[in-house]
């Protein structure tokens, strides 16, 4: 059976046929149309706290085939938008067909996940993912209720940092462990059955946590996306490592957020802790992938020439390169040992049952530090889609690239 969440609770669903109604607010021959008011599950649920129409439980005698259309109790006017049982936030029409993971992207103060998250949206909305994957990707939002705010989000974001080439300041706290996440819809062929080629609707839900939400282990066990997530994305800055520090001989503005905050093993420790209170521990590991990226490598990049492994390695297009994957987990393994990080993989090792290391760049050089500018050559980013492809592997949803 499909395991279900809700993309913006991260609360789950049995079935499909569970899913709530969501009124249309339009008047009817014989009553005035509902209006817009504060719900408090949603805004309990999720942060959202603008009025929105009301969600209400449709009544079907068959719960394996559930129905289409409702009608609103309240105003007697018919719908087809369903919303999630739980927070009563609108759900695309297509919402429970296939899988719709849930993706946690944790990482401490100042590692650039908000950027990251950011250039990895508008890449994959690029023609040259939808050409790979015969796919096309979208932030869900125009014209439904509850998807506008996060879609105009990323789409100011993506100005800014492509157009206006600023960067950002430190992402906020979520309040009282619940902020809106970041929704893409990844439609794609298959190739199924006897060869049948079909379309598939996956929903990649990504939870973007601000460093100081992992300050305290309190906090750390309140968010709830933790133990939901389907796939984490674990992202690290190595200027935290004294040892790139010194080899890279950093600006004070670069690692100004990096020498006071916890280092990286302090982090992955309170992951760790949160996730074995949870359904992701049996025992004995984790169970839950976790792909470790290693975010900013284009300042390390300019202390290798080109015939460096970590330059020279790229990926066959049209799936996850497990070659390729593997020859950068490889490298960035030794590095960690290199820069000081042993405990890093000895942690992993020793409570996951899958991790994967990877080298990404979001900007593809440094930045100008002190004022908070992308390099003037602009956007250029390197491998940010490949912890993706490969969590996305683990779950079937892309190939592994052809050899």
């Amino acid at each position: 059976m499909t395991k279900l969440s809700c993309p913006f609770c991260y609360n789950a669903i049995k079935r499909r046929s569970e899913l709530f109604f969501l009124c249309r607010g339009k008047p009817t021959a014989t009553r005035p149309a509902c209006r817009p008011e504060p719900d408090e599950a949603r805004r309990n649920l999720t942060g959202f706290a603008e009025p929105t129409l009301p969600a209400f439980e449709a009544v079907t005698e068959n719960l394996m085939l559930p129905r289409n259309r409702a009608q609103c109790p309240h105003c007697l006017g018919e719908t087809t938008t369903r919303a999630c049982p739980h927070c009563h936030t609108a759900l695309p029409m297509e919402f429970g067909t296939d899988a719709s993971p849930m993706v946690a992207m944790v990482g401490a103060r100042g590692t650039g996940k908000t950027v990251y998250l950011t250039v990895l949206a508008e890449e994959l909305q690029k023609p040259k993912i939808r050409k790979e994957f015969r796919a096309s990707v979208r932030t869900i939002g125009d014209g439904q209720d509850g998807f506008g705010a996060q879609t105009q989000w990323v789409r100011q974001n993506i100005r800014q940092v492509y157009r206006d080439r600023k960067l950002f300041e430190a992402t906020a706290q979520a309040i009282g462990g619940r902020k809106e996440p970041v929704v893409l819809e990844w439609r794609g062929e298959h190739t199924g059955l006897l060869g049948r080629r079909k379309f598939r609707t996956n929903y990649l839900s990504f939870y973007d946590t601000a460093g100081e939400d992992l300050s305290t282990d309190g906090q750390t066990y309140n968010l709830h996306y933790l133990s939901a997530a389907d796939y984490l994305i674990l992202l690290l800055d190595p200027f935290q490592l004294p040892e790139v520090q010194r080899l890279l001989r950093l600006p004070p503005a670069a690692t100004r957020h990096s020498i006071d905050g916890e280092p990286p093993i302090g982090v992955l420790h309170r992951i760790t802790d949160a996730l074995k209170r949870g359904d992701h521990w049996n025992g004995r590991q984790i169970t839950v992938p976790i792909a470790v990226a290693f975010a900013k490598m284009d300042a390390y990049y300019r202390h290798v020439d080109e015939t460096h492994p970590l330059r020279r390695t790229r990926r066959r297009p049209g799936g996850y390169d497990s070659t390729a994957g593997r020859t950068i987990h490889e490298q960035m393994a030794a590095l960690l040992n290199q820069w000081g990080g042993a405990e890093i993989d000895d942690h992993l090792r020793g409570h996951y049952r899958s991790y994967q290391y990877f080298a990404v760049s979001a900007l593809g050089a440094e930045p100008d530090y002190e004022n908070n500018m992308v390099d003037p050559r602009g956007v250029r980013p390197d491998r940010v889609e490949e912890p993706l492809l490969w969590l996305m592997h683990q779950g079937g949803l892309v190939p592994r690239a052809s050899t």
